[in-house]
């Protein structure tokens, strides 16, 4: 590992606002700007995460309560329309094994074919964001609304040379596009349904995943700036292979002031887009009318509702899956307790396609444990998951190891800053497939550290002070090419890859 610099230029610095540590319950924090009286936002002890939100009220009764200094209180005929925002700048020094790299092995056992291109050690980026939400009160007491989240689309490569042009903020570059879109009804004591591209109960109940000091750890914005092959994965369920697609969420009031539970369904992997994920844009239903679609990626034939089919590459997607968990949270004298036991559970497209020089993929089923403890301003817990995917909730093939990951953290709050760290490793099948060479090993092993503090330096303004560490291993596959050993040959280039950072930044909520 090359020496790591440490020379980044001084800046203001931040991320999320901080979290107010109840001496006697787990801090509540949501992953979404809402504000008091909504039944939206991460449900979450461990003040979450990745895109550094706001500490929001305790939630009380399946939503936030009305406590918050000049926010008024939904009642009926109330209608309250937002605008949230925000605006985030990094700045780091980094080093990882793809940063440096002389070749990649291009076939197994070939040479590697040489590179002249060097990446610089240190580097700056910045984005945007909106949240335009709704909330509103029925006259009956019932309370609906819609919340949306606007991000840039950054596809094209910034900077200039030989990809784009020297302004980076062009309209190839700076469209805009929904990432989620969620609207909810329901009451205080029947609890609410959510519905459109949302978290599942899994993210929205998601504990002991301390993400909720400097910008979120390796679920962050700063990984950003680390070769793309070079960083861990991560495994938890507050990522967009979960939460982008489209489904139906109902999460329940708090019974007897101790125990909550949330179950969702979701049909396919479709996600938001105008119709794009039903039949009218499946080639299988329109070959009368002359339109054509292959598809790429996982979805090779463009047709979400699939249930079976003869292209194999659709056989990899899940259908029908089911979220669900339960939780308790309870406090016993100056000691918070928050802990959480669910499940994933899913079906797949079926392959009915000629089975030579094929494989089968088996159904999602996941078993997912939180634990967070409290008292006063340190908060200490972990979590883990383990059953039958691979990475970012895949499906494993038949033959394949289960994946397993935990997590094991601590934060402690003090004043206007909080500093933490947190520990994780993930096992899972990675490129092993019935069909791989001996020498591509059957697991896949990596590893993350995250390290930091943040600081609330007034109303909206936060700064933030983050360190992270990963590794990933697997033998006979080149982590950064993706190449894995073949009959001719074994890949023994990159089995081990690594990174490393020291990043500061700022964020601005409004």
């Amino acid at each position: 590992m090359r020496k790591l610099l440490l020379a980044s230029a001084a800046m203001l610095g931040g991320t999320m606002a901080l979290v107010s540590v109840a001496s006697a319950q787990a801090p509540a924090q949501s992953q979404y700007p809402y504000t008091a009286g909504t039944p939206f936002g991460l449900q979450n002890p461990s003040a979450v995460n990745n895109v550094g939100m706001a500490p929001v009220p305790a939630i009380q009764n399946g939503y936030f309560g009305t406590a918050t200094p000049g926010v008024t209180p939904m009642a009926p005929g109330n209608m309250t329309v937002r605008l949230y925002g925000r605006l985030a700048v990094y700045a780091g020094a980094a080093t990882d094994s793809g940063r440096n790299n002389t070749g990649v092995t291009t076939a197994a056992g070939t040479a590697p074919t040489a590179q002249n291109t060097k990446l610089s050690n240190y580097g700056m980026f910045e984005y945007a964001r909106l949240y335009p939400s709704f909330d509103a009160m029925a006259a009956n007491g019932l309370k609906y609304g819609a919340f949306l989240e606007i991000r840039q689309d950054q596809a094209a490569p910034p900077g200039g040379g030989a990809n784009g042009s020297i302004s980076g903020s062009n309209k190839a570059r700076a469209g805009l596009y929904f990432r989620r879109e969620t609207g909810y009804f329901g009451t205080d004591a029947l609890g609410y349904l959510r519905f459109g591209s949302t978290d599942q109960p899994t993210s929205l109940m998601l504990t002991g995943n301390f993400e909720n000091f400097n910008d979120g750890g390796w679920n962050g914005d700063v990984p950003g700036l680390f070769s793309s092959n070079t960083v861990p994965l991560w495994p938890f369920e507050d990522v967009g292979a979960l939460y982008s697609t489209t489904k139906v969420v109902y999460m329940s009031p708090k019974f007897f002031d101790l125990l909550d539970f949330g179950i969702s369904y979701e049909p396919t992997t479709g996600t938001q887009g105008g119709g794009a994920s039903g039949p009218g844009n499946c080639a299988y239903g329109n070959t009368t009318s002359g339109q054509s679609y292959t598809g790429s990626g996982s979805n090779p034939s463009g047709c979400d509702p699939a249930s079976a089919t003869s292209v194999f590459g659709e056989s990899a997607r899940r259908k029908n899956t089911v979220d669900m968990v339960a939780r308790i949270r309870a406090a016993m004298g100056p000691v918070g307790l928050a802990a959480t036991l669910g499940t994933i559970q899913s079906g797949r497209v079926l392959y009915n396609g000629a089975p030579a020089g094929t494989y089968r993929y088996d159904n999602m089923s996941v078993i997912d444990a939180g634990l967070q403890v409290t008292f006063g301003g340190l908060a200490v817990g972990g979590h883990v998951i383990s059953g039958r995917e691979n990475g970012q909730w895949n499906l494993a093939p038949k033959g394949s190891v289960d994946e397993t990951a935990w997590l094991l953290g601590a934060s402690y709050a003090f004043g206007p800053a909080i500093v933490g760290a947190s520990f994780y490793t993930v096992q899972s099948a990675g490129s092993w497939t019935p069909l791989t060479v001996k020498a591509v090993g059957k697991t896949r092993t990596e590893q993350g550290l995250a390290a930091g503090a943040t600081l609330n330096v007034a109303p909206g303004a936060h700064l933030f002070l983050s360190y992270l560490y990963g590794t990933r291993h697997q033998a006979g596959v080149d982590l950064l090419s993706g190449t894995t050993s073949a009959a001719a040959g074994v890949v023994r280039t990159n089995n081990n890859v690594k990174s490393q950072g020291l990043f500061i930044g700022t964020m601005f909520r409004w």
